[in-house]
């Protein structure tokens, strides 16, 4: 056992070494403009953080219902099966073991259901080669995939917002429910890295108004990943991305573009169902809930039930809002792995006021560029169209603190913009003159 403690200890280190060499020459971390200290910095403290999950999650009360041990648990099988036979390793995630593959919102006896996990188990799977089945090596492993999402967010809002480098470093990487969700062996770290990267790729597509060949594999390697891991993040990103694409080329019709793409949206997710019976998105959200509210937990909120129709979810809306904003509560403080995030709440509303105030401080003058206002009505329409549909699905207050970590980037980093710590970084040049 002592052996085996120490063989992974020296594991981790060699590759926690390797990859720290590594970052430093990799051109996609170099081109964000950080230095080899800032990357390692920001590199380690991901590791950290990755670490911690899986200390938490290994917790007696803990272990028995964590994912991340759960799948670290059958990834050991999978490798061994890998090293045997790659071939039928890799068909495998393409076979379904139900009489057909299933509904594609469904969370029992479906195909697409079971494929977000089995993604993230061969992943797993094939780290564990390199890693000789070390769970905190493979820690690193995925923390070097996750930072290209952080540092693909990292430059494109460096080209859309001048502000003071250290404020937009902590609000892009440093963020704590972000940082503790999306740097452990789970989902939420390939989710915000897919979303990121797409988004990247993206704007260099419409500003250098060509598509090249690298950003489309990357692109569609994205796409699959969120298709996978969870769709219905895809399927909020691609609207926001034409109102992006749209609000970029024709900067004076921003407002009513934007109004337009998401009131046409509503009206499909109402309406497709009378055009096919199978595609009713209403009752998708309401299976989605009840397999929340089925779920054990103390942190169960009581709410009233959700129809598929238009007047309930309009009913329903003031208790989603509440759900995804403004939990947990104050009086749920009982527990202490609430108080962070309520001091995390706390401090993003400040944040957002104070950004709100100074907007309109300035606003007679002339605010930024075209480019820069359509990236950011794209955090702001994938941001809350992100968490309305956390408030209607998810019931509990300890999943919606892990749900919507990965959204907080798009909405705190923006407010970097509104951060004046000197001078010559606060705003960019072409802005509020």
């Amino acid at each position: 056992m002592l052996q085996i403690f120490t063989l992974s200890i020296l594991i981790f280190f060699v590759y926690l070494i390797s990859f720290c060499f590594l970052i430093t020459i990799v051109p996609f971390f170099k081109k964000s403009g950080l230095g080899s200290s800032w990357l390692i910095i920001l590199f380690i403290i991901k590791i950290a953080a990755g670490c911690a999950y899986g200390l938490f999650y290994s917790l007696p009360d803990k272990v028995q219902t964590s994912d991340t041990w759960n799948y670290f648990d059958h990834s050991k099988a999978e490798t061994d099966w890998l090293l045997k036979n790659p071939v039928a390793f890799v068909k495998d995630l393409f076979i379904y073991n139900h009489d057909s593959t299933g509904n594609l919102f469904k969370a029992k006896d479906s195909y697409w259901n079971q494929l977000k996990s089995n993604v993230i188990i061969k992943i797993l799977a094939i780290v564990n080669v390199f890693t000789v089945k070390s769970y905190y090596a493979d820690v690193i492993f995925f923390n070097f995939f996750f930072l290209f999402g952080c540092m693909a967010f990292y430059r494109l809002l460096t080209e859309k917002i001048e502000a003071n480098t250290l404020v937009r470093i902590a609000f892009v990487f440093c963020i704590p429910s972000f940082l503790f969700w999306c740097s452990g062996v789970h989902k939420d770290g390939f989710i915000f890295m897919a979303v990121a990267l797409s988004t990247f790729y993206f704007n260099e597509w419409v500003t250098r108004k060509r598509i090249f060949s690298e950003g489309v594999f990357i692109f569609t390697l994205c796409l699959f990943l969120l298709f996978s891991m969870r769709n219905f993040v895809l399927f909020l990103l691609l609207p926001a991305l034409l109102t992006w694409y749209l609000c970029n080329r024709y900067p004076k019709r921003q407002i009513a573009l934007t109004a337009g793409i998401y009131i046409a949206a509503i009206i499909l997710f109402f309406s497709l169902r009378l055009i096919n019976h199978t595609i009713d998105f209403p009752a998708y959200i309401i299976n989605k809930q009840n397999e929340f509210k089925a779920l054990a937990g103390n942190s169960q909120l009581v709410l009233p039930n959700l129809k598929p129709d238009l007047l309930s979810f309009i009913q329903f809306l003031p208790y989603a809002i509440d759900i995804v904003f403004f939990r947990p509560h104050l009086s749920e403080a009982t527990s202490i792995l609430y108080w962070p995030y309520l001091v995390e709440n706390i401090f993003i509303y400040t944040l957002i006021i104070y950004s709100v105030v100074k907007f309109y401080s300035k606003r007679r003058a002339e605010l930024c560029s075209s480019s820069t206002k359509a990236f950011l009505m794209f955090c702001f329409v994938f941001a809350v169209s992100n968490f309305l549909l956390m408030g209607y699905t998810v019931t509990l207050t300890g999943a919606i603190v892990r749900y919507r970590a990965f959204v907080l980037p798009f909405v705190i980093a923006p407010t970097s913009y509104f951060i004046k710590i000197d001078k010559h970084q606060a705003y960019p040049v072409n802005c509020f003159r």
